[in-house]
């Protein structure tokens, strides 16, 4: 679409985005150069891609398109070093603000800037969506899917129906949840089908989400029982996590930026609610230059003022939810009174703000049905894949003309700056090393002798620690279990309603102390007391409080062997632990060193 340009803000706003995105891509690669080895997700996810079927590789939490672009890319020869396979998670990234940049030109012919302002800086889509896990291609599979929809809407043939239908099944084979928000994409298209009465369109429409749902049928069995081991992570959704969570993933750079993403969601649905009420033609239309301020930035300027003024109010929403209101029947009057029939994009504008609109809406409430139905503890990357759907449905759908235009414009220079200076102030929101397991290996292999033994805790550190340990010392983790390369909590679950677990480690590690050798504990542990007798074991679960949880076996488990080592040695103490630095805290492991024996 051809919309007319005015110097002033065409200047502005590609200046901004242009700025944002270098900086953006400056971003993706400090992270590149920062981010250390591969911690156990992606362990787990390279060693399923080493896997000779497709139906191994469908033993897992996500479908097979991740492993089999890394098993592509370790063909190509790239993928064979951690730099290689990091390279992989860079280029992924970097997909993001680009299909930005295509969803506002291809729809706008204007600069991306509220999705940039609201995506490109996140620390959350950085860190998270570069990893090699399956979120980061989710999240771009699921916006060029977005965009291939709004594409579909503005020509409605089976050609782009047929690039739709692609990139749908290619996102349900990415992500199970991006299910959620394909049948999402399919109701915003049948909500503009239905206001132009289309039917034939929205058969279309229909064609494609009955292919990305049949392409989902050879997991069909994963769906039902969710895995043989999956009962051990399913705890439940706690509100509190998942406030922190959610908090963490949209509130960045501030906590009460988590208001914009609904308020261009409400903007967005009053635009398309009001395109489906047909306005009525006037003789003499009112040129839009008298509503025009006579000072050229006099609207920027008030835009940048209720910018900051909103972030201040959000502070406490509670208290002054009316603004959202209030900000919506402004958008309202606008869209009523100022945008005229002489601005041929109006009815495309209302089309696609009807589509963006109802997508986010349907997606939100789809996306926590499915939170609740998965009953898995929430992680703040859970949510890449919703912000990204929201940052393409904004690129899409929000008016860009007049007025509104010039809001835009004043949010999205506010969110940059404080972005910005929470980036270059607090860098660790990039500055992040995923594990440090790849540091601590090579020194235990060069002190660790081969009649010793190294004990790795908990159980899903060994992932890595096979990865990173090359040495012909014996090592088993705790507790013991058969396989080490994918994160197999059916073996752990199948542990759990045994007793005397952990005894024969126990007495591994005996015979280690008396044959006068060494064992090595690796993990996140604190030395007990010597002299206390060992923990009980758990009774078979599910327990009162945590059900199938493997956290408490997890964790008795350790204690039995810290307190049995800690009573019969006469040296127990850490010997290593990497510098203070932004490390993962959930695999941020110490190394000790247990030796002579004593009764």
């Amino acid at each position: 679409m051809n919309l007319p340009r005015r110097p002033d803000f065409w200047l502005t706003a590609w200046g901004l985005a242009l700025a944002v995105t270098a900086v953006a891509v400056g971003l993706h690669i400090y992270f590149l150069f920062h981010a250390g080895g591969l911690w156990r997700d992606e362990v787990h996810l390279v060693n399923l891609a080493g896997a000779g079927s497709l139906r191994a590789m469908s033993h897992d939490s996500f479908p097979v398109l991740m492993p089999l672009l890394i098993r592509f890319w370790e063909i190509l020869g790239v993928g064979k070093t951690d730099s290689g396979l990091r390279l992989l998670g860079l280029l992924i990234g970097l997909g993001l603000p680009a299909a930005l940049w295509l969803a506002a030109w291809k729809f706008r012919r204007s600069p991306p800037l509220p999705g940039l302002a609201l995506l490109a800086f996140n620390g959350t889509v950085i860190v998270f969506g570069d990893s090699l896990r399956a979120h980061g291609l989710g999240s771009l599979l699921i916006l060029l899917t977005a965009l291939a929809a709004g594409w579909f809407l503005q020509k409605k043939s089976w050609w782009r129906a047929a690039v739709w239908a692609a990139l749908a099944i290619l996102s349900v084979q990415t992500l199970f949840q991006n299910a959620i928000f394909i049948f999402a994409i399919c109701t915003g298209a049948w909500a503009v089908c239905a206001r132009q009465k289309n039917l034939r369109a929205a058969l279309k429409v229909l064609c494609v989400g009955v292919a990305a749902a049949l392409s989902l049928l050879p997991y069909l069995n994963n769906f039902i029982s969710l895995n043989a081991g999956g009962g051990s992570l399913r705890t439940g959704i706690e509100p509190g996590r998942l406030q922190a969570t959610f908090a963490t993933a949209f509130g960045f750079p501030m906590e009460q930026c988590r208001w914009l993403w609904p308020l261009f969601l409400l903007v967005m649905l009053a635009v398309g609610v009001v395109a489906i009420f047909p306005r009525q033609k006037t003789a003499v239309e009112i040129p839009p230059q008298k509503f025009l301020p006579p000072v050229r930035w006099t609207m920027p300027a008030a835009a940048l003022t209720a910018a900051t003024g909103f972030l201040w109010f959000a502070a406490a929403p509670q208290s002054h939810w009316w603004i959202f209101a209030v900000l919506a029947l402004g958008v309202v009057w606008l869209e009523r009174n100022y945008f005229s029939e002489q601005n041929i994009s109006a009815n495309d504008d209302g089309d696609l703000a009807l589509f963006g609109g109802v997508t986010l809406l349907v997606s939100c409430v789809g996306f926590a049905a499915f939170l609740w139905y998965a009953a898995l503890p929430t992680e703040p990357w859970y949510f890449i894949p919703l912000l990204a759907l929201a940052a393409g449905c904004f690129e899409i759908g929000l008016p860009v003309r007049g007025h509104a235009r010039a809001a835009v414009l004043g949010f999205s220079i506010v969110v940059v700056v404080f972005a910005g200076v929470v980036v270059f102030a607090d860098q660790k929101a990039v500055n992040w090393r995923l594990t440090n397991v790849d540091l601590l290996c090579p020194r235990l292999a060069a002190e660790a002798a081969p009649e010793d033994l190294v004990i790795v805790s908990p159980w899903y550190c060994g992932i890595p620690f096979q990865r990173y340990f090359k040495s012909a010392t014996p090592w088993e983790t705790a507790p013991p279990i058969s396989d080490h390369s994918l994160a197999r909590y059916d073996l752990i679950c199948e542990q759990m309603k045994k007793t005397g677990v952990m005894q024969p480690l126990i007495e591994r590690a005996e015979k280690t102390l008396r044959a006068g050798h060494r064992v090595w504990l690796v993990g996140m542990m604190a030395v007990p007391a010597p002299g206390v007798p060992l923990p009980a074991d758990l009774p078979p679960p599910p327990l009162p409080h945590s059900g199938w949880a493997d956290r408490p076996y997890t964790v008795t488990w350790v204690m039995q062997l810290n307190q049995f080592l800690s009573n019969h040695s006469r040296e127990f103490k850490m010997v290593y632990e990497t510098p203070p630095g932004n490390l993962n805290f959930m695999e941020n492991l110490q190394l000790y060193r247990v030796e002579r024996w004593h009764d």
